[in-house]
């Protein structure tokens, strides 16, 4: 009996029920357990995670066909709340999620540019807060996935750079005031509509300091509205793509379009 019971339990059919029949909350407690036992990808190496999480559904006794449905469904759950969205996070980066190369708009924006104190928000694997770094900016980084600061902070010591890395969300970071001479914004879920971020951004940037945006978008603002909801900060530089004009990022801007955007404060601003 207990030998019929391990099977079943491997087969994810304890109760009768196969993972095509799991509720939401089934899915996610799944998942969550398959998360908390990956093990971390050797630096260069990459898996995606929807798929990865497929092939251990099909362990479980899912077909291919179910197994692909369920980690879509993953995909749309994992959104119910910033934990779920944090053990998401954790999993993919485990998996060596995102770009390697550093943001091609963030190269071009500070190569001139003279060094200051940087703030890379949301900033993942840390491949833009170590290019900073490794131009002589004071960076620092936060992310609300663990795992990620983890692999940043190895990539940092390889690179042999220093971050100041930071476990936070956005709600809970302290932006402070008048602190940064560089505020990154990639691909982070910040919104550039979103009216919180303008009167921050104001308030944490030092007089001359810029915010570089880029993200996937759904065009919910054209420029003139933009002009006016940053008003505290002036926009220099506004560029809205079609999808699929950008494929050396991250992959919402391969099938959305993507909006890249600096704004600075003015050197009067108190």
């Amino acid at each position: 009996m207990r030998k019929l019971f391990c099977s079943l339990l491997l087969a994810g059919l304890v109760n009768g029920q196969t993972p095509a029949q799991w509720s939401d909350d089934e899915l996610w407690k799944d998942f969550s357990a398959w998360v908390e036992g990956l093990k971390r990808l050797p630096a260069g190496k990459s898996a995606l995670i929807g798929p990865a999480y497929a092939e251990h559904l099909k362990t479980k006794g899912a077909s291919e066909q179910e197994a692909m449905k369920l980690a879509q469904r993953m995909g749309q759950i994992r959104r119910a709340s910033a934990d779920r969205e944090r053990i998401y996070w954790n999993g993919a980066f485990k998996l060596g999620g995102g770009p390697n190369d550093p943001l091609r708009l963030l190269q071009e924006t500070v190569h001139k540019r003279k060094p200051g104190k940087a703030l890379d928000s949301a900033m993942g694997r840390g491949r833009n807060a170590i290019y900073l770094a490794s131009l002589g900016w004071d960076v620092t980084g936060y992310d609300m996935s663990a795992d990620a600061l983890a692999v940043a902070k190895e990539d940092a010591e390889k690179a042999g750079v220093k971050l100041k890395l930071v476990e936070a969300k956005h709600e809970t970071f302290d932006f402070g005031e008048n602190q940064w001479d560089l505020i990154l914004c990639s691909y982070n879920y910040m919104m550039p509509t979103d009216a919180n971020w303008p009167a921050i951004f104001a308030k944490a940037l030092r007089p001359g300091g810029i915010v570089i945006y880029q993200s996937a978008w759904g065009r919910e603002a054209g420029l003139a509205k933009l002009i006016a909801h940053w008003s505290p900060l002036r926009i220099i530089r506004y560029e809205d793509l079609d999808a699929g004009e950008i494929v050396d990022d991250w992959g919402p801007s391969r099938t959305n379009p993507t909006v890249k955007l600096i704004f600075r404060k003015e050197l009067s601003a108190n």
